[in-house]
């Protein structure tokens, strides 16, 4: 996926982050520090509960699933819709744009099947449909304004497909094959699919989307019940959207990026005032086009031989992630409520440690009201103040490319904020619908630097339903 339509990625991305007291998400678990963070392979709602296969299920395939988990298979479904709209923001105001995902997902469960202890195979295939306007990152073209819908021009797509080892009493998990970072790294805290993501490793770090998957491995090691690390390194895949997943020989990996994380989160069931706190690195050796050289460097002889921009070899940058629940209206009194009425803190801040890439900087702090009505416990109203600094370089190639386009060349601010509201409804079933609104300051012309058209300020809306559908025919446990 080209860095122009990396943003529009993280769909399953941000509705993993359960640092407000829901329960960890459900699907099969690939990140071996899952239930620490409430990460989900593949990232499905965090208000999903995941189960044992103990658990009750209900649905018309409840019977069967039940048998098959017994055997060592599990399988889940899930649905997602995206509606964007930007009524007076960006490049071209007025648009709107959907997309629909299905998300199929396997585990195999290799003690049961073939007596390998700690052993599992877990697959994830992602099918694309609905889709309308495929243009809307440029119609917008702002680098921070929430989710716009990915171009797929393969209808599905491979997402998952990796062995899992156990080791140390599940202290230490290791993982291999086709996978992505986005599953274990600086998982989002805020819990809206629409606009909860770093800009910094979405812009910097070479991340493709979250449901295409590239050759990677992982290992992870739980220091405590609370506390872990874990590194991993993953191919760089420029344009993965134009591949399925399966020709691995046709795609062009151009380098890797090597994460590595330390953390430390506890939730209701062991702190009556849960909190987390993880911090990311990352090293990309892939080459970048060099921000530095802007268009009129390059209009006096800065080209290579082969009359293109200059290139950088590698990038880096850190990323911390940071929640902490502040208030229960229950004074903390209720142990044994895992869902109680609460206001959650959240921030991240990602810092690069060169001025070459787009990106210098990106930070965002919030508050998070969950439960306001108890008989609605996974209902939640949020806040969201974001702050992104582009580079200096950056910031003066989008106005040379707006001048050399026929526009006036004034200049782009290095800061833009982004103010957002959001929420989330349960509608039943597992079923969850979450509106975003945002107002973006100094919006810029990130998706599409070569037009003459200048980015307005302006709003931001968005929306996402997620329906788990494997719940509700009865292949994984209802919540």
């Amino acid at each position: 996926m080209t860095i122009h339509r990396f943003r529009q990625l993280r769909l399953a991305l941000a509705a993993a982050c359960s640092v407000l007291g829901s329960a960890p998400g459900q699907a099969q678990i690939a990140s071996p520090v899952a239930d620490l963070l409430d990460a989900t392979q593949p990232r499905t709602d965090s208000r999903i509960a995941r189960r044992t296969e103990e658990a009750a299920r209900s649905g018309p395939l409840a019977a069967w699933a039940t048998e098959t988990a017994a055997q060592g298979l599990t399988f889940d479904v899930n649905a997602y819709s995206f509606y964007t709209a930007n009524p007076t923001l960006g490049l071209r105001p007025g648009q709107q744009a959907h997309a629909a995902y299905l998300v199929l997902s396997l585990s195999a469960d290799l003690e049961r099947l073939a007596g390998l202890p700690g052993g599992s195979i877990n697959v994830t295939q992602s099918v694309f449909g609905l889709v309308r306007n495929l243009g809307m990152a440029d119609d917008v073209g702002d680098s921070v304004a929430g989710y716009q819908s990915p171009y797929n021009p393969n209808p599905t797509r491979l997402s998952l497909l990796t062995y899992q080892q156990q080791l140390l009493d599940d202290q230490l998990v290791l993982e291999i094959g086709r996978t992505h970072p986005d599953r274990y790294y600086a998982l989002p805290p805020c819990g809206t699919v629409n606009s909860c993501y770093q800009s910094l490793l979405a812009l910097n770090a070479g991340w493709s989307s979250s449901l295409y998957a590239v050759w990677g491995a992982n290992a992870a090691y739980k220091i405590s019940p609370s506390a872990y690390v874990q590194a991993g390194v993953f191919s760089v895949n420029p344009d993965a959207n134009r591949y399925n997943g399966y020709d691995w020989g046709a795609e062009r990996i151009a380098g890797a990026v090597v994460m590595t994380e330390i953390g430390v989160q506890t939730g209701y069931a062991t702190s009556p005032y849960p909190g987390r706190i993880s911090l990311t690195g990352f090293v990309n050796t892939a080459a970048h086009q060099d921000s530095l050289r802007t268009i009129a460097g390059l209009s006096e002889g800065d080209l290579d031989r082969d009359g293109v921009a200059p290139k950088r070899s590698g990038t880096s940058g850190v990323v911390l992630t940071t929640s902490q629940t502040v208030w229960r209206a229950d004074g903390g009194r209720e142990t044994d409520n895992l869902t109680p009425t609460a206001l959650t803190l959240y921030s991240g801040a990602g810092y690069a440690l060169d001025a070459t890439v787009p990106v210098r900087f990106n930070g965002f702090a919030g508050l998070l009201l969950a439960g306001p009505d108890r008989s609605r416990p996974n209902d939640t109203y949020g806040l969201k103040l974001n702050w992104q600094r582009l580079n200096p370089a950056f910031a003066a190639f989008l106005s040379e490319a707006n001048l050399v386009s026929g526009g006036t060349g004034k200049a782009y601010a290095r800061d833009k904020l982004v103010f957002e509201a959001n929420a989330r409804f349960d509608l039943g079933q597992g079923i969850g619908f979450e509106p975003v609104l945002q107002y973006v300051v100094n919006a810029d012309s990130f998706y599409e630097p070569y037009t003459a058209r200048r980015a307005r300020d302006g709003i931001f809306v968005g929306a996402s339903l997620a329906v788990p559908l494997g719940a509700i025919l009865g292949l994984t446990a209802a919540e």
